[in-house]
């Protein structure tokens, strides 16, 4: 199957490499490079299609057929990770609302380039977004950042940082929260670091107990939620979310 693939960086080269089993041996056919401009668009074969927007990164592997490698382009300086803190409207100097490319960029410069990136997708609610929405996610060890929109316009809307995704090692796992919380940190040190907030246990249908955490009993969304092994005080806090991005839009009209 014939599957356009639209491009949409300033420059991209795709390399196709196609396989073929000729009287029972497998021989290699020829390797041709194609440079597409921006906007363009190329065929290649097989069954799949992805949109990569200008400056994004992803990794796109074809089965048996062809790998496109499209790489982040680092915006400005490190940002040192003490300054990257989770609130429930940001990571540091890095605002929901902000462009994807420059979110994106000035985390590679940071943290280099990500562990894992799905590309543009129609989401189906697992990431905090409105099922059918087109969204991005990228993901630098345990940290992952939602962008939604489509790629030329799409902005940063949420994270989630959560061990369950690897990287223990990664330096996102220094990151903090406005008052001091890692991942990792005891149910204990929760309740400590916030007890002038309501806390609640929840258990979500897709990330099991959670905690949730509110200013007051009336406010409607969570400033931060995640999930936590059990409700012990020794028991550990495993992710720190940000309200999901679904539920910001229907808080505010």
């Amino acid at each position: 199957m014939l599957v356009g693939i639209a491009i949409g960086l300033a420059l991209a080269t795709v390399s196709v490499v196609a396989f073929f089993l000729l009287s029972g041996d497998t021989t290699a056919a020829e390797t041709t490079t194609t440079t597409v401009a921006d906007g363009a668009t190329t065929t290649i074969a097989d069954g799949a299609t992805t949109t990569i927007a200008d400056g994004a990164t992803t990794t796109v592997t074809i089965p048996g057929e062809t790998t496109l490698a499209v790489t982040i382009v680092p915006v400005g300086d490190p940002i040192p990770v003490a300054d990257l803190t989770m609130s429930a409207n940001d990571i540091g100097p890095l605002d929901f609302g902000t462009a994807a490319n420059e979110v994106l960029g000035r985390l590679a410069a940071t943290f280099g380039q990500p562990t894992d990136d799905t590309g543009f997708i129609v989401g189906n609610g697992s990431f905090g977004e409105c099922p059918g929405e087109s969204i991005r996610v990228v993901r630098w060890g345990p940290l992952n950042i939602v962008v939604k929109g489509e790629p030329s316009n799409a902005t940063f809307v949420s994270y989630r940082l959560d061990l369950k995704y690897g990287g223990i090692t990664s330096p996102t796992t220094d990151m903090a929260t406005l008052s001091g919380l890692r991942v990792g940190d005891t149910v204990g040190t929760l309740e400590t670091i916030y007890q002038g907030y309501v806390i609640e246990y929840v258990v979500d249908q897709d990330v099991g107990l959670t905690f949730e955490l509110r200013s007051s009993q009336s406010d409607a969304l969570p400033l931060l939620w995640g999930p936590v092994d059990s409700q012990a005080e020794d028991a550990l806090v495993t992710g720190i979310y940000s309200p999901d991005s679904c539920d910001q839009e229907a808080a505010t009209g």
